[in-house]
């Protein structure tokens, strides 16, 4: 028996994550198209949690690209997997990596058998309107626009980052900030310079763009005009029938760079929120009005650690809420070392009109040297969901112990 724990995300995509990232291990368990009961896998919940709609991934290989099914033991069933990367290796055999969803209660386990077959997709799916970075995805708790909607000579944005959300599930409640992308991130600013984010990303970027039925990815890589010393790369992951998609991005320095700006995770909207919430150092959760108080100068003096485990707003009247599950952050250089920060912290800001965002600080105001080689890495969870008024973070915690808490999955050999 071959043992390995998958996250229920799928793997990153190929944009030099080193060391300190948080890794998805895969065993590669060599199948051949045809033969139906050569291997199983057996899913495992740990972590006391049901779960109505999780996804795994699965890696084999084969003589051929051919459509691989999931069957649970004792059933007819076949679930379909949607395949995500195939490579050819020197014997002449594929690598392929495919994506299943699973449904398990708390502290269960399932046998499936891997078969090598083709079976319809049913249930809900992921649509993609749209074409190259000009796209919409929708599922049934959100349509993500990633068009250049709020693009103008002036603020020189480009397709391809989240400009607005549209929440189906209250009453189609867009969130956005009116003049520019709501998704503001990652971002950079040199002394006397505007800043720059990965919405500035030149024409001429590198850009993978993948759609299936239970996920798509959009994946960037470039530099900004006079941002060149950095490397800038990052991708999207929609899925079919879960309230939230992961972004994760990565800055690496090609070159020395003096900055007094640097920023990750950032969230931008109008005035759409009444409370922010985020978990405080003894366990107790913090949550403090938007408006109308001190909360944003208390912050500034008070601050959130760089790492807190999530953040949100919520609307207390209409009862909607968004919010970043941290995954992974990783500051390390790509000699292992720390890379420069100063004055790291969680910080939350008033905007123009009204609007309130999140971002992690990283370089934080200050003329710093940045050399070449440092490297900024991150991974978040945007989640919508509905607050309970009686326990408002009930939810995000319980999707932050979701997403920290994997599926376990063991490969079997054929017996």
């Amino acid at each position: 028996m071959i043992k390995t724990k998958l996250l229920t995300l799928p793997a990153q995509p190929a944009i030099s994550m080193t060391a300190g990232w948080l890794s998805l291990l895969l065993i590669f368990v060599a199948c051949s198209p045809g033969n139906q009961n050569n291997t199983t896998i057996k899913v495992k919940e740990m972590a006391g949690i049901n779960r109505d709609l999780e996804y795994v991934t699965v890696t084999v290989t084969a003589d051929q690209v051919s459509p691989l099914s999931i069957r649970e033991e004792k059933g007819d069933l076949l679930t379909p997997g949607q395949l995500l990367n195939s490579e050819k290796g020197p014997d002449g055999k594929f690598l392929l990596e495919y994506i299943f969803p699973v449904t398990i209660k708390a502290n269960e386990t399932k046998v499936f058998d891997l078969v090598f077959d083709s079976s319809p997709v049913r249930g809900e799916g992921l649509t993609v309107s749209g074409s190259g970075l000009e796209l919409k995805l929708e599922n049934s708790w959100f349509i993500a626009d990633l068009t250049a909607v709020k693009a103008t000579p002036e603020n020189g944005l480009q397709a391809g980052q989240l400009s607005g959300l549209v929440l189906k599930q209250f009453n189609d409640q867009l969130l956005e900030r009116g003049h520019i992308d709501m998704h503001w991130t990652p971002s950079f600013q040199k002394e006397d310079m505007g800043y720059k984010t990965m919405a500035h990303l030149k024409p001429d970027s590198i850009f993978v763009n993948r759609e299936g039925p239970y996920l798509s990815m959009i994946f960037r890589k470039g530099h900004v005009k006079d941002y060149e010393e950095i490397l800038v790369s990052g991708a999207y992951r929609f899925f079919a029938g879960l309230p939230y998609f992961t972004f994760s991005s990565e800055m690496i320095m090609e070159d020395s760079v003096e900055l007094v700006l640097l920023r990750n995770n950032e969230m931008t909207m109008d005035s759409l929120f009444t409370h922010l919430m985020f978990p405080g150092p003894d366990g107790e959760v913090v949550e403090l009005p938007l408006y109308g108080t001190g909360t944003v100068k208390d912050l500034d003096k008070n601050r959130i650690p760089d790492d807190v485990d999530w953040i949100c707003f919520y609307n207390a009247d209409l009862r909607y809420a968004f919010g970043s599950i941290r995954l992974a952050y990783d500051n390390t250089n790509l000699s292992g070392a720390p890379s420069p920060t100063f004055e790291k912290h969680t910080k939350l800001s008033a905007a123009s009109r009204g609007g309130r965002y999140w971002d992690r600080r990283l370089i934080h105001l200050q003329k710093t040297l940045v050399p070449e080689g440092s490297r900024y890495a991150d991974k978040n969870a945007y989640l919508i969901f509905e607050i309970d008024p009686q326990d408002p973070s009930a939810k995000i915690r319980e999707y932050f112990q979701r997403l920290s808490n994997p599926l376990e999955v063991e490969y079997l050999a054929a017996s």
